[in-house]
């Protein structure tokens, strides 16, 4: 049971991963119209920064960071302002190897 988990934790993180390159590179194909539309930020957020470093995002997924103990946490609804975002998934590692 626990190895099927875990395939399947690792299946959606591959699929994530692919989704996130291919919105990347659609996202770069639009950046130079957007920055000319968007000068100054509308809308200043936070993260944690014991979250870790920001490892991608796409439409799908969120923003995802990592940390130091390879927690990886997906955003999906950040808020403007002080506010800590809530986190839409968490993938903990764990020591077990099943």
């Amino acid at each position: 049971m626990r190895r099927m988990l875990v395939r399947s934790a690792v299946a959606v993180f591959a699929f994530l991963a692919l989704a996130s390159a291919r919105v990347d590179v659609a996202a770069r194909r639009d950046a130079p119209a957007a920055a000319a539309q968007f000068g100054d930020s509308q809308c200043v957020a936070g993260v944690p920064k014991a979250w870790g470093q920001y490892r991608g995002g796409s439409a799908q997924s969120g923003l995802a960071f990592e940390d130091a103990n390879g927690t990886l946490r997906f955003l999906t609804n950040i808020p403007c302002g002080s506010a800590t975002p809530t986190v839409a998934l968490e993938i903990r590692r764990t020591g077990n190897s099943n």
